[in-house]
């Protein structure tokens, strides 16, 4: 038993370091990567589309081998099967390192949203995916709760408490709402392993992320940019509690009721009321939405390098990319007419969400594969597309043919 042991935890080790190694190595060498884009609750195509590029077999278990797979975010929302996402994810997350692989999940804006309270684009379906047998139960006491805040609150008065109004918070905060807000929390099952990712990753010459990186945006490296979003997401997290313990916001409360609810204590602080509010915390909570957490400038939510002209932008990311020693950029965020994965400014951008959940886009599954120096489009059902490679311009406007690792031939 004890050799058995002695056998399975250098196996262990050696996955281990094998990934360590890999990730060091530049993306157009032989390992594999694979980069999924937004995935929104459309877990049925998500898992056919792992089961034809050979990331999971039959039985969703990782069969990738040391395959290194990046789902760029937006996991949540819109489609009726985020939790089903969300739970296969953490399994591969587990399982790849066994056979040398990795997944790497990162996070978007929607994760982020449904970390801070909003739930503006959930489904029915996926408010009743986390409903039990208690949720009658949970959401009356919850209601009981929330009278209780609007009793003790000095900023509210005047709320109706007539069936009617039970009625509309009832609707407000269908069954199953409560338990999804627990589980985004930061002790709750996918907010405490959505709390362990970035919103960035660099493989090599490859960086990967949800929406875009801005080149006016100010940050020295990747790590970097990943730790402030880090410290923000830690820094709401402890602006929330501070808010409920002041009983300035109710802790169920949406963002935008949160936002609400902290501006009318405000407007009623200084207009002379009585009563000690927190200015500080009341700042930070107003100052939100020019943080990276929600600014359209963030790597979270940023969509020059999908939308805008390229001119406005070529020269500024092309010094971006060099200074981070990166060749290209693997984007989700923006579904683009066509719904095929679309290189940009000479093949230093692929834009990979094809807008996989149908329903809500009129889109397919995709994924983008990078292997021995190719790029390579596949679409859920059909044939993959080999896809054109990175050029890289010198400042005089010469094209720089750079081979793997992004050196010059």
């Amino acid at each position: 038993m004890m050799k058995k042991r002695q056998s399975f935890l250098l196996q262990q080790a050696f996955a281990a370091a094998l990934v360590v190694f890999s990730l060091a190595l530049p993306c157009a060498a032989q390992q594999r990567i694979v980069a999924v884009g937004d995935i929104h609750g459309a877990a049925t195509e998500f898992v056919g589309l792992l089961q034809q590029i050979k990331i999971i077999d039959d039985h969703r278990q990782w069969i990738g081998g040391t395959t290194i797979f990046v789902q760029v975010g937006d996991v949540p929302d819109r489609g009726p099967e985020t939790r089903k996402a969300l739970d296969l994810l953490m399994e591969l997350e587990r399982e790849a390192p066994a056979q040398g692989g990795k997944v790497i999940p990162l996070l978007g804006n929607h994760e982020v949203m449904q970390m801070m309270g909003d739930s503006r684009y959930t489904t029915p379906a996926d408010f009743q995916s986390f409903a039990t047998g208690q949720s009658e139960q949970v959401r009356d006491l919850a209601y009981q709760d929330y009278r209780k805040f609007i009793a003790a609150s000095r900023a509210i008065h005047d709320v109706p408490d007539d069936e009617d109004a039970h009625q509309r918070w009832l609707a407000r905060h269908p069954l199953g709402f409560f338990e999804m807000r627990d589980a985004y929390a930061p002790d709750g099952v996918y907010g405490r392993w959505l709390r362990t990712h970035d919103a960035v990753a660099q493989l090599g010459d490859a960086l990967f992320l949800h929406a875009g990186l801005d080149p006016g945006l100010h940050f020295r490296s990747v790590d970097e940019l990943n730790s402030k979003i880090r410290s923000e997401i830690t820094g709401f997290d402890k602006l929330w509690q501070a808010l409920v313990q002041q009983r300035i916001i109710w802790r169920y409360m949406t963002l935008d009721d949160a936002f609400d609810q902290v501006k009318l204590s405000n407007d009623v602080a200084q207009s002379g009321s009585p009563g000690v509010l927190d200015v500080e915390n009341v700042r930070r909570m107003l100052d939100l939405p020019n943080g990276l957490l929600m600014s359209n400038h963030s790597p979270l939510w940023y969509r020059g390098l999908a939308l805008e002209p390229e001119e406005r932008n070529e020269k500024g990311l092309n010094r971006m990319l060099d200074r981070l020693d990166a060749r290209y950029i693997v984007l989700g965020h923006t579904v683009l007419p066509g719904f095929t994965i679309t290189a940009r400014f000479n093949h230093r951008v692929f834009l990979i969400d094809t807008g996989m959940l149908k329903s809500y886009y009129g889109g397919r599954a995709s994924a983008l594969e990078i292997l021995d120096g190719k790029f390579t489009a596949y679409y859920l059902g059909e044939k993959p597309q080999e896809l054109g490679t990175p050029i890289v311009k010198s400042e005089a406007g010469d094209n720089l043919n750079k081979g793997k690792g992004g050196q010059e031939k």
